[in-house]
């Protein structure tokens, strides 16, 4: 490819991210460059085109009409470009460049991690750029190829495979229930404290299944946490009620540190999803992390059960 091609294709890679990221330093940081050198791109595209492609204020970097559409243009040519490249480079390597993953903690470190283990066995000449946090990831924004997503979508615009499903359960420690008493229906919820989990939509509205099918509840408490884990610690500590994944507090009931409560009603089972971007190709390096996965958690996930 001639130079000046390679040079526009550099200057339109830096153009969807600045749109992305809104900032020249962001990007400079991101590439290792100087936010002139991505001023320099950007004022070039613009001459070349003839047209004003960002709105400039002192706060932020907003597209202009017709920078929106040589976005549009320029996402839909740099990621065919992307998924052609790496269709043809997989006859010669399936199993070599970068993969940019983020999971989320309580689950990733009890499940994923000991994948990621296995899989770099596999694919040595594989790299991961791992990130590991609660919060919802911008696939688009943050340049993440893959994301584990527990629970409902945060963006309907990606494609999401199911790699596995969380059984869950109402749960209590026993020390709670003697001081409290035990609820017999989730109606009777509202009189108990109950810990949520706020990483998850819909926090305080618990669905189950019952005797009449799917219905929901409105439960409150004084306790709202982040991970996992803080839940499980917050049940066990005698704090109040939850709802709880099977995996994650399977070993503690049969310890009998704690109690499943509410046996008749069933949470509704969530989906373990591994979520990536609409592309023409799916990327190989995606597709040997999701295959990799899905075979790990049939073997640990149906061995955790209470």
């Amino acid at each position: 490819m001639c130079g000046g091609c390679m040079d526009v294709l550099t200057s339109m890679a830096i153009f969807c991210r600045v749109v992305e990221m809104g900032s020249f330093a962001a990007v400079a940081d991101e590439r290792g460059v100087s936010p002139s050198s991505v001023s320099k791109h950007i004022t070039a595209l613009e001459k070349r085109l003839g047209t004003q492609m960002l709105g400039r204020t002192t706060r932020q970097l907003n597209p202009t009409e017709a920078g929106c559409e040589y976005y549009n243009y320029c996402t839909h040519m740099l990621e065919e470009l992307a998924e052609v490249e790496a269709s043809v480079s997989r006859y010669q390597s399936e199993t070599s460049g970068t993969l940019s993953f983020s999971i989320p903690v309580t689950f990733g470190e009890l499940f994923i991690l000991p994948a990621l283990w296995e899989f770099h066995k596999k694919y040595p000449d594989m790299n991961v750029d791992l990130t590991i946090s609660e919060r919802k990831v911008d696939l688009v924004r943050e340049g993440i190829d893959l994301d584990i997503q527990i629970g409902a979508l945060a963006d309907s615009t990606m494609v999401a495979r199911r790699i596995g499903r969380a059984e869950r359960v109402f749960i209590a420690s026993p020390e709670y229930l003697l001081k409290n008493g035990e609820p017999e229906t989730p109606s009777q919820l509202d009189q108990f404290n109950c810990v949520t989990l706020s990483s998850m939509p819909a926090s305080e509205e618990w669905q189950y299944t019952g005797p009449a099918g799917v219905e929901k509840v409105k439960v409150s408490g004084n306790l709202a946490v982040n991970t996992p884990a803080a839940l499980r610690e917050a049940v066990l500590a005698g704090v109040g009620l939850a709802v709880a994944p099977v995996w994650l507090v399977h070993e503690q009931v049969q310890q009998g540190k704690l109690q499943v409560i509410l046996k008749d009603f069933k949470p509704v089972t969530l989906d373990i999803n591994a979520v990536y971007r609409k592309r023409l190709y799916v990327q190989q390096k995606v597709v040997l992390m999701v295959d990799h996965l899905r075979e790990s958690f049939k073997r640990t996930l149906m061995m955790v059960k209470i």
